[in-house]
């Protein structure tokens, strides 16, 4: 069940960067995105926010020190400063993780209204 939280392990902030160089487009982003929205909604369906919330710390701090140690991975995506590019990327991705966990409480208790109501019947 915790298996999905390898993925904060991956530096996918830098990766989507590096992907969207590569093919000269957005699809790394878009990818990533839609991967973390799982991850958000995941989170809150298994109960388990406190792996999400130490899975992103985990993975900001990742992030900091590629760039910090400038990783090759960062000259693929050349900016004047990969704070510049990173930042907002991390913040993009910790809204879309939010929206997935709005998503699973909202699922949750839907489900729940649900099963309420067939056991008044």
């Amino acid at each position: 069940m915790q298996s999905p939280f390898i993925f904060f392990l991956i530096p996918y902030v830098h990766l989507s960067l590096a992907i969207d160089y590569l093919f000269d487009s957005i699809i790394g982003i878009f990818l990533f995105l839609i991967l973390t929205v799982i991850i958000g909604f995941y989170a809150k369906i298994t109960q388990q926010i406190s792996l999400l919330i130490i899975g992103n710390i985990i993975n900001i701090l990742l992030s900091s020190l590629l760039i910090i140690f400038k990783s090759p991975l960062i000259t693929l995506y050349h900016t004047s400063s990969p704070f510049t590019a990173a930042v907002p990327l991390i913040a993009l991705f910790l809204i879309t993780q939010l929206t997935g966990v709005f998503w699973g409480y909202a699922f949750q208790k839907e489900a729940a209204l649900s099963i309420d109501k067939e056991k008044e019947n």
